[in-house]
């Protein structure tokens, strides 16, 4: 018999609940420094002019209160040339996460207007477009789509509140007409528009992984106490309104700027045959332009009030990444055993063999889920082993763990409504 001082490295894992990390809010105090005002030519051909910052405060489009950023159209002027309008672009773009946008009011269900909150990517429409709100005219419910290049198509699968339109979310996909998209229509009129100011205006939530591009819409009285107190858990939130699902959104929707913004007429609201289908607007002028040029008192109300935009990421040091575990040794003659124990509450196991490390982090968990930090401790420790008086044997093992990175009415002819070109398409 014969004892021996041995060099035991241990490893253990220690789990813990991660969640979304706040990395960017756009709020009243900066919420315009965060975006950039775009004053080109509208690229759906609108009758519209976009106008700078400086533009927009000396006519009074924009303005900034204590607890919200307000920025309209010009609702004064009788105009041949196109009506003033907002469209801000985030200076940040982002790759999956959680968009919560509180907006207190959005255009309403006006003649002549198509406004829209959405996000797009690069090269467009290769990195790929969100359309969070959108709709023209006098709908009264919300349209969601995405475009895309070719190779993502949508399941209708899944518990969520909205209608799946289409499929096929390539901009140039057969039998859904030029850049219709995959959409969904929402069934409930407080999602847009009139209906969504008469609630008081809302929390539209999004979260996109690598599996989904899931879209949350919560009326001013029933937003969740974690989305109030900053610590949103969207596995906790019910049926959503939208889910797109059965795409690698990583390879079809990257690089996503952030933009609102408000244009009139163009490639889908001007459409002659969207105008005439209309019950309301084709009562009111022949044309959309007609419309939309002589009635400026009619767009008082077509303007977005929004108190914040906060942009969330899932985060602790290891979501995202794969964390190795060291190598272990142990004596080959006496395995130790794998007693477990806790501190600070949160449960340990020393791990002695390779089958002991944890299952890779499901990557479709959303909002929460568990996270596990390797630890080593080296400890000297004495041990008395039946062993011939000779130098004990060592097994060094090796292990390496992989895990994997976590990651309104509807128009009739909907078909017809062209893209909103580079940098900006539109359904």
């Amino acid at each position: 018999m014969l004892t021996s001082t041995f060099l035991l490295s241990f490893t253990f894992i220690r789990s813990s609940v991660a969640g979304y990390t706040l990395i960017d809010g756009y709020t009243p105090s900066n919420f315009f420094d965060g975006f950039n005002f775009f004053d080109g030519k509208d690229p759906t051909d609108g009758f519209v002019k976009f106008v700078n910052r400086q533009a927009a405060e000396s006519s009074a489009l924009i303005s900034t209160a204590a607890d919200s950023v307000k920025f309209g159209v010009d609702s004064t002027s009788v105009t041949k040339d196109g009506r003033m309008s907002i469209r801000i672009e985030s200076k940040k773009s982002y790759s999956t996460g959680l968009i919560i946008a509180d907006i207190a009011h959005m255009p309403g269900s006006i003649c002549g207007t198509w406004p829209a909150f959405w996000t797009i990517g690069p090269d467009w429409p290769a990195n790929g477009e969100i359309d969070i709100i959108e709709g023209v005219n006098s709908q009264s419910m919300n349209s969601m789509t995405l475009h895309t290049r070719p190779g993502c198509s949508i399941s209708s699968q899944g518990k969520f509140s909205g209608k799946v339109k289409t499929k096929n979310c390539d901009i140039n996909a057969p039998g859904q007409g030029m850049n219709v998209g995959c959409g969904i229509s929402a069934g409930d009129v407080s999602t847009y528009g009139d209906g969504f100011n008469n609630a008081g205006g809302g929390i539209y939530a999004t979260e996109w992984t690598a599996e989904a591009i899931t879209i949350h819409h919560f009326e001013r009285s029933k937003i969740p106490a974690d989305i109030q107190s900053g610590n949103p858990d969207p596995a906790s939130w019910g049926a959503p309104l939208a889910v797109f699902s059965g795409c690698n959104f990583p390879d079809v929707i990257r690089n996503q700027t952030i933009i609102f913004d408000t244009t009139f007429c163009g490639q889908w609201a001007g459409q002659q045959s969207v105008w005439e289908s209309d019950p309301v607007c084709s009562k009111k002028a022949a044309t959309c332009q007609d419309y939309v040029s002589n009635n400026p008192a009619d767009f008082a109300q077509a303007f977005w009030q929004v108190n914040s935009v906060k942009v969330y990421q899932l985060g602790d040091g290891f979501i995202g990444s794969s964390p190795v575990p060291p190598p272990v040794s142990t004596p080959s003659a006496t395995p130790l055993p794998a007693p477990s124990s806790t501190k600070d509450g949160a449960p340990s196991t020393f791990v002695t063999s390779a089958s002991s490390l944890p299952e890779p982090i499901n990557p479709s968990s959303r909002g929460r889920f568990t996270s596990y930090e390797i630890v080593t401790v080296d400890m000297t420790t004495t041990l008395t082993v039946d062993t011939p008086a000779a130098t004990p044997a060592y097994c060094a093992q090796s292990r390496q763990g992989c895990i994997s990175k976590a990651k309104g009415d509807w128009a009739a002819d909907a078909a017809s409504r062209g893209h909103r070109g580079s940098p900006r398409s539109r359904s």
